[in-house]
């Protein structure tokens, strides 16, 4: 008996190491993975002034606890275009319109991804400048004032934000290798024939696409097709190839194996203008890695406002997208982001 004792205390002990040494490693993860995101260029806002809703969890449904409620990550992707348009900020610190706001809301709760597309047309109220264009926002006061438009307009509560420029989104698809995306014939016609002004911008050589359907699309054929207005129902289908974009990112990603990832992330996190807390964010990217067969098949996209609830007008000569029932839109986009 007492043998046996003895031997049970030393596998105790035999665990107990283990369990350090994988304690030490995650440590040596997770600093590592620190030293990467200490060098995103950090941009805060003033989080007093962002309009946020403080009592968003009372106003939704009871499906969630206030726990997990408060584990839901959400920041709002803002892509701009600084080289080839003059959109964004350029060297003279000119900040210009947002060509891509998405909403990215993490749930580790069901596992899920949401991507939630705000078209750039959408009339809302800015504060300071009246209605316009919901874009002009963060022209106007960059990631401060557009979020805090985006928090009234939908009565939210989100503090975090990422802007990437398109320039630099073209380096981090051609680092991954290019992306898996399908297109039809019309769009690889608009490809090769728009692609050739973001490959002048990139330096590199101009890539013709010769085929369609499911195809590879290097950074700077998926940046055009990401931008294209032209083919489909304008900003609306344009916004839905944004949302392809990142889920084929995502799902490049999902391939690449923790050193292919972890070198990668220098591309990436260079390109990354942000508010982003870090380490609060590393148990859900532990979460993530973990579990991640299920976030990646429970990624969804959708647009808000819906057309159910919002027309296309023109005032004073100019194109909106105008929400004709405020509620509806607010309750859709509460539903989208808390619930299953």
């Amino acid at each position: 008996m007492a043998r046996r004792g003895k031997k049970k205390k030393i596998w105790k002990k035999i665990l107990l190491g283990f369990l350090l040494i994988l304690i030490v490693a995650a440590g040596v993860v997770v600093g590592m993975l620190y030293g990467k995101f200490s060098n995103v260029k950090i941009k805060h806002v003033d989080k007093n002034n962002l309009g946020i809703n403080d009592d968003l969890y009372a106003q939704i449904s009871g499906e969630l606890t206030e726990n997990e409620f408060k584990n839901i990550r959400n920041f709002v992707l803002f892509g701009v275009d600084t080289q080839s348009t003059g959109d964004g900020q350029d060297d003279d610190g000119f900040v210009g319109r947002t060509d891509t706001i998405i909403i990215v809301s993490v749930n580790p709760k069901y596992k899920s991804i949401k991507l939630i597309s705000i078209p750039r047309d959408t009339y809302v109220e800015i504060e300071g400048h009246g209605k316009t264009k919901i874009n002009h926002a963060y022209a106007y006061g960059e990631a401060q004032l557009a979020l805090k438009t985006i928090n009234e307009t939908f009565k939210l509560n989100i503090s975090e934000y990422a802007t990437i420029d398109f320039s630099g989104l073209v380096n981090v698809i051609n680092d991954l290798g290019g992306i898996e995306v399908y297109i039809t014939d019309e769009e690889r016609n608009y490809i090769n024939r728009y692609s050739p002004s973001v490959y002048m911008v990139s330096g590199n050589d101009y890539n013709y696409l010769s085929s369609y359907g499911n195809v590879t699309l290097d950074g700077e054929q998926a940046v055009m097709h990401a931008r294209n207005r032209d083919i489909g129902d304008g900003d609306f289908t344009r916004a839905q190839r944004q949302r392809t974009v990142m889920e084929a990112i995502f799902a490049k990603i999902s391939k690449m194996d923790a050193t292919e990832i972890y070198n990668w992330m220098d591309v990436f996190l260079k390109e990354i203008t942000t508010n982003i807390d870090v380490p609060s964010y590393m148990g859900l990217l532990g979460e993530i890695v973990i579990n991640k067969n299920s976030y990646l098949s429970n990624i969804v996209s959708t647009q808000i406002p819906k057309e159910d609830y919002a027309i296309s007008d023109t005032i004073d000569g100019l194109y909106y997208f105008v929400p004709t029932d405020i509620d509806a839109m607010r309750k859709d986009m509460w539903d989208y982001m808390y619930k299953r």
